[in-house]
């Protein structure tokens, strides 16, 4: 019915034409009138004869069918009008998209794809429709139909499966999309596949191949320097992690050597992943070297994690810890951690009264569930159960969650036994009762 409008419709410039041939027609009847005049034609053996009057209308009326058949011809023929349907389909499938209405977007954009002029932004535009409904093997074959459909767009169909199959939670499909694409490193978008990569490794808690990554994710910057640092921490943790397996601890003990060599130099000296390390190596009997290692670095710099996770490493000679932590207590005689670390430091000395007084004097520092943990436990052992309940409370609220105000039933007393002289403890209320009267 449009295309009958567009085609009875005529331009304005038409129009003017139509309107000025009218009046010329006009003005010429108006002159014939008085003198019809006389038309000899002769062609070949052919002739024809007529008024002027009559050869304006034949001319006319010839001229105007033959406009109309050049019209009709025209729109029968025009390979345009297909397009320009197909051009607003896509237009409204676009905005059902826009809107989130799937479904109808999904079912404009397939059907105007193949009339359109860019038949690929239908297919990807309808992948993600359909992706959006959770139709995985319709998104892949709208995909394989964009790659058909356009030479030349390998990386972007690519990057654009990889990137709705990550959004899927499709991991290993998601892998193996971006590894085809990681095969062209002069690619502009060779910085954004290995990123993405990066994070699938992640996702998959494959730490090996993440810390091999490390060195193009660091030559493309693709990430900020902290995030760069941040995956570069939680690949090298993850892959110390791995190392502990509690299957055969010598073997897993070099392993977990040889993993902290490949660890860069700068990043040894960051807090958390030495920690890491070291906590890994206590987790394989190893209390010795974590001692070492960690009193090394507290002689150069501080963190509070560490010098409280020296508290709780078993060295070659408890006495000595001692000693060098409470030298460290001269330069910073209130740190609450550093009171917790001496308090269990004394407790592996068996000093008993000193552990009492540095976990007493932590808690008056800085109340922490752990202080108020290992003070409750000593003064358990030291017969004060009173004291050691308290603080077990103190230290259970500070790590537990609040509980909301309910109502609750009234407390129950025990029941008082009858003792043998009650009735000479009972008050006499008959005498009460005479004396107020």
């Amino acid at each position: 019915m449009t295309a009958l409008m567009r085609f009875i419709l005529l331009r304005p410039s038409t129009v003017i034409f139509l309107v000025l041939g009218v009046a010329l027609v006009v003005w010429a009847f108006s002159i014939l009138g008085e003198d019809p005049g006389y038309l000899l034609l002769h062609f070949a053996n052919i002739t024809v004869e007529s008024s002027v009057i009559v050869a304006v209308v034949s001319l006319t009326l010839f001229v105007g069918v033959l406009f109309i058949c050049y019209r009709t011809i025209a729109w029968l023929f025009d390979g345009k009008g297909s397009q320009r349907r197909a051009g607003k389909k896509t237009t409204k499938g676009l905005v059902a998209l826009a809107e989130g209405n799937w479904s109808n977007a999904e079912k404009l954009l397939q059907k105007s794809a193949k009339k359109n002029e860019t038949p690929l932004v239908n297919y990807i535009s309808a992948a993600q429709a359909a992706h959006e409904q959770g139709e995985g093997d319709r998104r892949d074959e709208y995909l394989r139909q964009a790659h058909e459909s356009t030479k030349g767009v390998d990386i972007a169909i690519g990057l654009t499966k990889a990137r709705l199959q990550s959004e899927s939670r499709q991991w290993e499909q998601c892998l193996a999309t971006l590894m085809m694409l990681k095969d062209n490193e002069r690619s502009p978008s060779y910085g954004y596949v290995i990123k993405m990569m990066a994070e699938v490794y992640v996702e998959l808690s494959d730490w090996e191949h993440l810390v091999e990554l490390l060195a193009d994710l660091k030559k493309s910057k693709v990430f900020t320097k902290d995030e760069f640092l941040a995956i570069s921490l939680q690949g090298y943790q993850g892959l110390l992690k791995r190392t502990v397996r509690g299957i055969d601890q010598v073997a897993e003990l070099n392993q977990l050597r040889q993993a902290w060599v490949l660890v860069p130099k700068k990043l040894q000296k960051i807090p958390s992943l030495l920690k890491e390390y070291c906590g890994c190596l206590v987790a394989l009997s190893a209390d010795v070297d974590a001692e070492t290692i960690i009193l090394s670095y507290l002689r150069k710099n501080w963190d509070d994690s560490l010098v409280a996770m020296y508290g709780t490493v078993a060295g070659s000679d408890a006495a000595q810890q001692l000693l060098f932590a409470e030298n460290w207590l001269k330069e910073r005689p209130n740190n609450a951690m550093l009171l917790l670390t001496l308090g269990r430091l004394s407790l592996l000395n068996k000093q008993w009264d000193k552990a009492r007084n540095y976990l007493e004097t932590s808690l008056k520092s800085r109340q922490n569930a752990a202080a108020f943990g290992e003070l409750g436990r000593l003064l358990s052992h030291m017969g004060e159960h009173k004291s050691s309940n308290e603080c077990f409370q103190k230290g259970l609220a500070m790590i537990s969650e609040r509980l909301p105000d309910l109502p609750m039933p009234m407390p129950v007393t025990e029941p008082v036994a009858p003792s043998e002289n009650a009735s000479e403890k009972k008050p006499d209320l008959s005498s009460e009762s005479s004396q107020k009267i």
